[in-house]
């Protein structure tokens, strides 16, 4: 089985509830490679909140 995926945002804080809901998704399947964390390995400072 293959996933694709269906939208890209920005970073990880673009994502909102109300999109969530909208699209009628339960959960979320993130790359954390450049998404929760920078080139660097830090946890984006927003993104800690979210863990």
């Amino acid at each position: 089985m293959q996933i694709f995926p269906k939208a890209y945002f920005e970073n990880i804080t673009k994502i909102s509830i109300d999109f969530l809901n909208k699209n009628n998704l339960k959960a979320l399947i993130l790359d954390i490679d450049n998404t929760l964390i920078d080139f660097d390995k830090n946890l984006l400072n927003r993104s800690k909140r979210m863990v």
